[in-house]
């Protein structure tokens, strides 16, 4: 089965048809261009060419010790991630500048030192994956805000019921 990413389930259509993405090469820019590159309902063009702007402001990963065991070694860490992005289209926020955290705990063990930094590696793309589709739930919810916004006489009216 073919992965869908406009399918049942997953994000629905967005409120623009094409979209610069403003983002450092490498992590959530990387992902971000992955999973809006799959959508058929979308383009990603330049700057001046697309009608918002996704900019990626900053992302970090910041990994803290959760529990020691009894001799004092550490045996749990917690990985905090954080992402700040906003949307602009001609110079309004759509998305003010807004930040994402994620965590993901995870037991370490001293025996397997190469084995848990690949863990940890592992943790971070998937939050970085988890963020992008976050980002991406946003997108798509902006289609229903632009719908409401929507001058009064370009909106279908409202059904009547008759008694």
């Amino acid at each position: 089965m073919r992965f869908s990413p406009a399918g049942p389930g997953r994000d629905g259509p967005l409120a623009f048809a094409s979209l610069h993405l403003a983002a450092p090469a490498g992590g959530l820019g990387d992902a971000l261009k992955r999973q809006l590159s799959l959508r058929a309902d979308l383009q990603l063009l330049g700057a001046g060419q697309a009608e918002a702007m996704l900019m990626v402001e900053g992302e970090n990963v910041d990994k803290q010790i959760l529990t020691v065991n009894r001799s004092g070694r550490v045996s749990e860490y917690q990985l905090l991630y954080r992402a700040r992005f906003r949307v602009q289209q001609g110079g309004r926020d759509w998305i003010p500048s807004t930040e994402l955290t994620l965590r993901r705990d995870y037991t370490f063990d001293e025996n397997n030192v190469l084995g848990k930094e690949a863990e940890e590696q592992l943790l971070i793309r998937d939050m970085r994956q988890d963020a992008a589709q976050q980002i991406l739930r946003r997108l798509a919810a902006l289609k229903s805000l632009a719908a409401l916004e929507a001058p009064a006489a370009t909106r279908a009216p409202a059904p009547v019921a008759v008694p």
